[in-house]
């Protein structure tokens, strides 16, 4: 029986990780757009929008999905930093790989977009969208294992 709700917490945790993840990736997506239309420079626009998304996420995370487990101690914002630093990371190298390996650029997307949407979606936008996927995978991971851990598996880790 414990097993089961442990089960259901964990499934409720991962909903709200989903909609804080929405969220942040909302106002992600709005910071980097305006700033990668506007100026046209993508990892500056990546950087930026990302660093709004990683603001959302730690309030909403620490208040709400993960608010059983938070501490606000100065480990856990470190850390919180750390994990998204390298989800940061990870998103820029597969906007890297996406633009200089695989070619998928403004001109590369103008192809094939619909004229109604080309001059809002572009290369870059879509390089975005698949690089957002691999830094949900590192957030939820990172912020699961090792920023939020439960508060008996950190005080069994220190003892």
């Amino acid at each position: 029986m414990a097993r089961d709700e442990e089960a259901r917490k964990t499934l409720r945790q991962m909903a709200k990780f989903a909609v804080v993840g929405a969220l942040n990736t909302m106002v992600d997506f709005a910071v980097f757009q305006t700033l990668n239309l506007i100026l046209g420079w993508v990892y500056f626009a990546q950087v930026i929008g990302y660093t709004f998304g990683v603001i959302n996420s730690y309030l909403w995370n620490s208040n709400w999905t993960f608010r059983e487990q938070r501490t606000r101690s100065f480990r856990e914002i470190a850390l919180f930093l750390l994990v998204n630093l390298a989800s940061l990371g990870v998103s820029l190298g597969v906007i890297w790989l996406c633009r200089e390996v695989f070619g998928v650029t403004n001109d590369w997307a103008a192809r094939w977009m619909p004229h109604l949407l080309s001059g809002f979606i572009k290369g870059d936008t879509i390089c975005k969208l698949i690089a957002t996927v691999f830094a949900i995978a590192v957030n939820y991971l990172g912020n699961r294992l090792l920023v939020f851990r439960k508060k008996t598996e950190r005080v069994g880790a220190e003892a």
